[in-house]
């Protein structure tokens, strides 16, 4: 008897062992899953205090609907001779804006293509392209791999600059602009957001948007504009002196046949019809018209003085009196556009 018991008593003790260890292999597993679990709920809180802190304005403003739907950019007034050619310009920014039926397709889908390829499907900011872009970055480190900002919140950037916040800055600047690229969408029509675009954007120079890009480069209106010549302008917009195609020809021809490239890539163009216009010359027709050149650069700034009167005895709807370098006036003068080339 006393041999049983003890058998009973060694066999339940190995099984009472073997309870405490696997007890013991459960408790870290616990404790990781535990940590995991706080350090998410964590971090979930901290990115709701930083979304609100940005959101209500506190690392910088960011503009109301109303601010949004009423967004003016500086443009130029721009002086004709009486048969309706240009004689000159005065500005604080060199740009007159544009509406989207006023632009070549060519523009359009060029721009698309290179910049916001899924421009039509989202909603201000692509999550798809922020997922490639932080694929290839971080883990395959392509630092070629661009922002993934869209184009309304390249608009954001353009119009709302960034603020130094130290180590802050980017997060900040991001999330800043993918709330004001959200409001965007909800405001304007898509056609409406590429206009914007267009009008915003810095072609070097010190000219802004497609209609004096065209006119300074080509000597034509952004309808006119050509697959290869609207290549070159969007391609201009990835570095504005790089590829610029007055002082780098070889650089922006290149840049230009990687635009027709992706417009290829994206449908926009046949393979058959990309190789047609990447196997052409780049050829421009420079023509710089600004407020001290031009054909009559003299009559525009003798001209100056009374436009400043006029400005000053005449006021817009809201009451404020007319801005002759950004309310974007045009003025057309008597004087024959033949006439100052000959004099001039």
């Amino acid at each position: 008897m006393s041999t049983k018991n003890t058998k009973n008593i060694r066999t339940s003790g190995k099984k009472t062992g073997t309870k405490r260890t696997k007890r013991k292999l459960k408790k870290p597993n616990s404790k990781i899953w535990l940590i995991l679990l706080q350090l998410f709920v964590g971090g979930v809180i901290l990115f709701a205090i930083f979304f609100t802190m940005v959101y209500l304005g506190f690392t910088g403003h960011v503009p109301t609907k109303s601010q949004l739907q009423d967004i003016k950019n500086p443009q130029s007034s721009v002086v004709y001779s009486a048969d309706g050619k240009l004689l000159g310009r005065y500005y604080v920014e060199n740009r007159s804006n544009v509406k989207f039926n006023d632009i070549s397709p060519n523009v359009i889908n060029a721009l698309i293509a290179t910049e916001d390829a899924r421009f039509y499907e989202h909603r201000g900011i692509d999550e798809i392209a922020l997922m490639r872009v932080l694929f290839k970055t971080i883990i395959m480190q392509d630092r070629s791999a661009g922002g993934g900002s869209t184009l309304s919140q390249q608009i954001a950037k353009n119009l709302f600059p960034r603020k130094d916040l130290w180590v802050f800055s980017l997060p900040v600047a991001k999330l800043r602009e993918a709330i004001i690229a959200y409001r965007l969408e909800r405001i304007y029509t898509k056609e409406e957001i590429l206009a914007l675009y267009l009008n915003t954007v810095p072609f070097g120079e010190n000219i802004y948007g497609i209609d004096v890009a065209s006119e300074r480069f080509f000597s034509k209106k952004p309808k006119d504009l050509t697959v290869d010549e609207a290549a070159v302008l969007v391609g201009i917009l990835k570095a504005n002196y790089t590829y610029n195609p007055r002082v780098h020809p070889e650089k922006s021809k290149e840049r230009r046949n990687v635009v027709i490239q992706q417009m290829v890539n994206n449908g926009f163009l046949s393979a058959a019809q990309g190789k047609v216009f990447q196997a052409k010359p780049l050829t421009i027709t420079y023509h710089k018209i600004s407020y001290n050149q031009g054909p009559a650069p003299y009559f525009v700034e003798m001209l100056k003085p009374e436009l400043l009167k006029w400005c000053a005895n005449h006021t817009r709807k809201n009451g404020d009196p007319y801005n002759l370098y950004t309310d974007g006036l045009r003025i057309k003068t008597t004087i024959n556009y033949d006439f100052t080339i000959i004099t001039d």
